[in-house]
């Protein structure tokens, strides 16, 4: 007796779960990122992940509210289970720097932003970031290789560089 295809994910359903639920709680977290409800936005993600625990996009955009919403750790932990399963993802490892930056663990996101530039070498802002910690945690010879980097791939870069450049040098350590 041949089943129809709803037949046979009813008769699985407590095993399968219907990728349109997933993707309508994506959805409506996205819309309520558009309409400035963060936290409404990660409680629909919540309910996404709770139907598939390692949903990448959805995985992204919760770690992306969290480091905007002033919880890094929480970030770093929806963009390390993104890189566990896909370790060649450069927008996870970017978004994981920037929240062990914010976190101060500045060798961490040094490493990744590393990752994001075997990736994706013309990662500009990967380049940046990495050049800033290098400066910051008094690696002087590697920040000025990237810095070099940068001005080779637009010089206009080296202007914005200098307004800020001294004032982070003097305020961070690594």
């Amino acid at each position: 007796m041949s089943h129809s295809p709803s037949e046979r994910l009813s008769s699985r359903s407590k095993n399968v779960i219907p990728l349109e639920y997933v993707e309508a709680y994506t959805f409506r977290a996205a819309d309520r990122c558009k309409a400035g409800d963060e936290p409404g936005a990660i409680a629909a993600l919540g309910k996404a992940l709770a139907l598939d625990p390692v949903n990448e996009q959805a995985l992204l955009l919760r770690g992306a509210l969290w480091l905007l919403g002033g919880h890094p750790a929480k970030a770093v932990r929806d963009f390390s289970k993104v890189l566990a399963r896909n370790g060649d993802n450069p927008a996870a490892y970017f978004k994981r720097g920037e929240a062990h930056q914010a976190l101060g663990h500045l060798r961490a996101a040094i490493a990744d932003y590393s990752r994001v530039l075997l990736l994706d070498s013309g990662h500009r802002q990967a380049l940046v970031h990495r050049a800033v910690l290098y400066s910051c945690c008094r690696q002087v010879d590697r920040a000025l290789s990237d810095f070099d980097r940068l001005m080779a791939a637009d010089p206009r870069i080296a202007k914005a560089l200098a307004r800020w450049g001294m004032k982070m040098f003097l305020r961070c350590r690594c």
